[in-house]
């Protein structure tokens, strides 16, 4: 029995979910937390707003972020007295901009469909808007506490480059929607269970190794022991698909992070400091986060294409348009798209426009009817599903061609992930 939960209700509690892992992955950084450090050198949060930035409605931007607020006086306690309260707020505050600016690039500037696109804006964005984020806020704060301005500014830079490459992955392995999640069968579980326990117990032996042979006598054969986990991560992503590299990144980092915080593992070397070891670990786990997001892309781009018909496969879906009588045809379910959705409510011109949401009805109007040219330009809209869900589709550049003594537009229609390619 299906439940109709008011759409309103929905959005709030996955606002609240935000917030709470926004929170949860603060107090997992802070147990990492180093007194001798002027600033947190392992700090998630950032990734986890990134993440829900990209995936949120422009509109719910403003609760995010008084929730990410509120978050990180909890996690602070700074509700003791006004003026710590107050620093606390501050300080969360200034920590938005950037995290807004990197998800607003990335959606901004992404080209449909085109996902290693994305990544590549997402990176680039991510070391710039960190570097100006660690020179202005990282640096303003070394400057007015008198702490060292270059060690405070780069270990900032770090730190947010780090935590939003790491939890942005991991956090969107598990929200992207769009990516293939076909049951898998109980051998891909079995293999993908099999692959997880691996990369426990072998990161576990590296990282948590206490005897000096490996260390002394084969410096070499221990630091190549620590590239095994990557390589077993790669696989569960292969093999699970998104939620699996989450699963594995997420499993790594935990033990990576835990070990190296006990001064234990190949990246604790004599003569390094604790910070400097930390900032190795988090290196080696934002270059294995890189990477996963890679396998996602790869695996996504050899599966788009049918190799018999071209068509795009999944969740693509081709349509005829008369233009005189404004008729559709849908060769394809639309439920694939829209959930349980008739195709009676999309059979006109005039249904199919109540779906879509007001900003882009004329656009998509005009895509259909104001063409100067057979070939038809991409428009990206958004449509209302059953669900009261706003989703966006990318209608694929229409064709128009002679059909007897008439004209009829061919197009496709497909789900667009280009803002959750990550």
């Amino acid at each position: 029995m299906k439940t109709n939960i008011p759409s309103w209700l929905q959005q709030t509690a996955i606002l609240l979910l935000w917030g709470l892992v926004y929170y949860l992955s603060g107090l997992m950084s802070l147990k990492f937390d180093d007194t001798n450090s002027a600033i947190a050198i392992v700090w998630f949060p950032p990734g986890v707003a990134v993440a829900a930035f990209l995936s949120a409605r422009w509109r719910h931007y403003p609760a995010l972020i008084l929730i990410f607020v509120l978050a990180s006086v909890l996690q602070d306690r700074a509700w003791q007295n006004l003026p710590t309260f107050l620093i606390s707020v501050g300080y969360s505050l200034l920590e938005m901009p950037a995290n807004v600016l990197i998800a607003w690039i990335v959606r901004r500037f992404a080209r449909p469909n085109d996902d290693l696109h994305v990544i590549i804006l997402w990176i680039c964005s991510t070391f710039v808007i960190s570097m100006l984020d660690a020179l202005i806020v990282a640096g303003g704060y070394a400057f007015l506490s008198g702490q060292p301005i270059m060690t405070t500014i780069w270990n900032g830079f770090v730190a947010d480059v780090t935590g939003i490459f790491f939890a942005t992955t991991v956090v969107m392995g598990f929200v992207n929607k769009r990516g293939h999640q076909a049951f898998l069968p109980w051998t891909k579980q079995l293999g993908g269970l099999a692959l997880l326990l691996s990369i426990c117990a072998l990161t576990v032996f590296i990282f948590g190794y206490s005897d000096t042979w490996l260390k002394t006598e084969a410096p070499a054969l221990y630091f190549a022991l620590s590239c095994l986990p990557i390589v077993l991560s790669l696989m569960l992503a292969l093999v699970w698909g998104n939620r699996g590299g989450s699963i594995g990144l997420l499993v790594l980092g935990l033990i990576v992070i835990h070990f190296t915080d006990m001064h234990q593992g190949p990246f604790f070397l004599r003569n390094l400091s604790l910070v400097e070891s930390l900032l190795l670990a988090l290196s080696y786990l934002s270059a294995t986060a890189l990477l996963i997001v890679f396998v996602r892309v790869l695996r996504r781009s050899t599966t788009r294409f049918n190799p018999d018909t071209g068509r795009l496969s999944g969740n693509g879906v081709l349509y005829r348009l008369e233009p005189e009588t404004g008729k559709f045809t849908w060769e394809n379910d639309l439920s694939s798209l829209l959930d349980s959705a008739s195709l009676t409510e999309f059979d006109t011109v005039e249904k199919v426009l109540s779906h879509v949401h007001p900003s882009d009805r004329e656009k998509l109007n005009q895509h259909w009817f104001n063409s100067m040219s057979s070939q038809h330009d991409t428009v990206i809209f958004r449509i209302k599903s059953n669900n009261d869900e706003w989703l966006t589709l990318v209608d694929s550049g229409g064709i128009t061609m002679a059909n007897a003594d008439s004209l009829i537009i061919v197009g496709n229609w497909q789900s667009s992930h280009y803002d959750l390619a990550i």
